[in-house]
């Protein structure tokens, strides 16, 4: 019987073996642990829109890794779009707007939330407690999958993977082939309930290295938390590196990954 010995090893059989569970036309990059609004996925796979990722460059704008962050840039890019269309007669929001809508303290976005979004470009001053977006928010994937890596232990593993299916097109659980149960019913009957897929992984030399058991039926979440799934993993990809933990610091790395996997992270490169 041959096993993984640790969940880094089963990365590898996934990246290389990727093209059974995606379109092997399609251009995917790979990112690892990213922190989610409801903790850490093991791996993601996105694609990248190239039209959103030219405008951002040409205007200058920094990805958004804040949730909170995010609900004042869809707030106001829904308002600027409301009054272009001519069913609200101002796109300016004032603090107190904001705030009420976002569910976020007034001095916090005053004194936290907004100055960065002026840094990193998104949002402007129009007079005293007025803002206005300067670009319209788009999401900058059109694919993002998640998988859950795990040797064993398949309940514990569902309800972390179940979060995902919230910023997901599609989420799997990978676990090793070996210990998966003999007695699949109950396994496979939870996944597709919570519309999850699932992929047997082998450390047998001799057999097939991946198995898709499962999969699920692709989705389109469009809300907030996908964004900011998506502004992570593009923040991790401008830095150099696919791997890494996001702390409570606006934008800054605070740990990464490293080891005989596919993670790397713009600390090792440097």
């Amino acid at each position: 019987m041959s096993t993984f010995k640790r969940e880094a090893d089963m990365l590898r059989p996934l990246t290389e073996n990727r093209h059974k569970f995606t379109s092997s036309r399609t251009r995917w990059e790979y990112f690892y642990e990213i922190q989610t609004p409801k903790g850490v996925a093991d791996f993601i796979l996105a694609v990248f829109n190239r039209k959103v990722i030219d405008d951002r460059r040409k205007w200058g704008v920094h990805p958004i890794q804040s949730k909170s962050a995010i609900d004042i840039v869809s707030f106001l890019t829904a308002a600027q779009q409301k009054y272009e269309s001519g069913s609200q007669a101002s796109p300016i929001a004032t603090t107190s707007e904001i705030a009420s809508r976002t569910l976020t303290s007034a001095s916090h976005v005053t004194q936290q939330l907004i100055p960065m979004l002026i840094e990193y470009g998104w949002v402007e001053r129009m007079g005293r407690g007025q803002w206005r977006c300067k670009h319209a928010y788009q999401c900058p994937t059109t694919s993002i999958y998640a998988i859950e890596v795990k040797r064993s232990d398949w309940q514990r593993a569902l309800g972390q993977a179940t979060s995902h299916t919230r910023f997901a097109n599609k989420t799997f659980l990978a676990m090793d082939s070996e210990r998966l149960p003999k007695t699949r019913n109950n396994l496979l009957a939870a996944l597709e309930h919570a519309g999850i897929g699932l992929l047997s992984i082998s450390a047998d030399p001799l057999e097939d290295p991946l198995k898709v058991v499962a999969n699920p039926s692709r989705k389109s979440p469009m809300n907030n938390e996908r964004f900011v799934v998506a502004e992570r993993v593009l923040a991790v990809r401008g830095s150099g590196g696919n791997s890494g933990f996001w702390g409570h610091v606006f934008g800054k790395l605070i740990t990464t990954s490293s080891g005989d996997d596919p993670r790397k992270s713009a600390l090792l490169l440097t």
